[in-house]
């Protein structure tokens, strides 16, 4: 994954390639920018969280959902307690053997990227309330799962479909947010090897080939945040990692994820995490 953000993972078996990972978080969850092949629809129980997708940063809470298209670059974190599913699969999952017409002018486009979900806060109230329904039997389904679990799964995916077409909501992907989505990568995935390094604007705008007062508008626009905010939140998240190991000293930690200054370090990681350095550490062991 390390070498170009993607998530490798298999999910589910050769024969159906769909898992659900259903995640219970007492305190603080984060997972950082990666993209994959597979289709991602995730689902929140209890909680808020944020989920970026590309230029997108949604908040979503009870019975909220996002979809997450192949190749899109996203991460998920909550600050708070939070239940929620993520249901993950292979597209070609919904391929029909036979070429029929559904296979040709509503199937096929999906699964080949043609057609992309649409992003949930454009939904209206209505639809929205029906989509999770079909995401909550999905995640049921599984739960209790038997020999026509695969079977029903796959007409409630159908099902979802059906509603998105129904509503012409399916969005053409366009070339241009291709290549933003490939340059975006590049350039998060050297922040994430060099987080504990000085790391310049220069340096990240020499990747893509701008300079560093264009870059820092066209990072914003992609990821939703200036490059220094994303780099700062970043090293945040791996001191909060660090911090559970009673043994490293705050300081010493400040300073492992590339922060120089440590009152800086301080400032920030109260800001992102909401608690000092010191009462995380004591929060995570009480």
């Amino acid at each position: 994954m390390k070498s170009t953000l993607k998530e490798n993972s298999i999910h589910g078996t050769p024969s159906f390639p769909l898992h659900i990972y259903s995640k219970l978080r007492k305190t603080d969850y984060y997972v950082g920018y990666h993209w994959h092949e597979e289709l991602e629809f995730i689902y929140v129980e209890e909680g808020t969280m944020e989920v970026t997708v590309n230029s997108e940063i949604l908040h979503i809470s009870n019975g909220d959902f996002v979809f997450i298209n192949s190749g899109d670059l996203h991460q998920v974190t909550s600050n708070g307690p939070s239940i929620h599913h993520a249901i993950v699969f292979q597209p070609q999952l919904l391929n029909f053997e036979y070429p029929d017409i559904c296979q040709q002018t509503i199937i096929k486009p999906i699964t080949t990227r043609a057609l992309q979900f649409p992003c949930t806060m454009h939904l209206d109230k209505e639809l929205k309330e029906e989509l999770a329904e079909k995401l909550r039997n999905i995640i049921s389904i599984k739960k209790g799962e038997d020999k026509l679990s695969a079977l029903r799964i796959k007409v409630v995916l159908l099902q979802i479909i059906d509603l998105l077409f129904e509503r012409e909501l399916f969005l053409e992907n366009q070339l241009q947010t291709k290549e933003k989505q490939e340059r975006i990568k590049k350039v998060i995935l050297y922040i994430e090897e060099h987080y504990n390094e000085k790391i310049s604007l220069e340096d990240l705008a020499s990747i893509v080939g701008m300079n560093k007062n264009y870059f820092s508008t066209y990072f914003q626009i992609a990821v939703g945040k200036n490059p220094v905010t994303y780099i700062n939140e970043y090293r945040c998240e791996k001191a909060a990692k660090l911090l559970k190991n009673r043994e490293l000293k705050v300081l010493e930690i400040s300073l492992m994820v590339g922060f120089e200054n440590f009152s800086y370090f301080i400032r920030k990681f109260k800001e992102y995490k909401r608690y000092s350095p010191s009462q995380y550490r004591k929060m995570v062991y009480d």
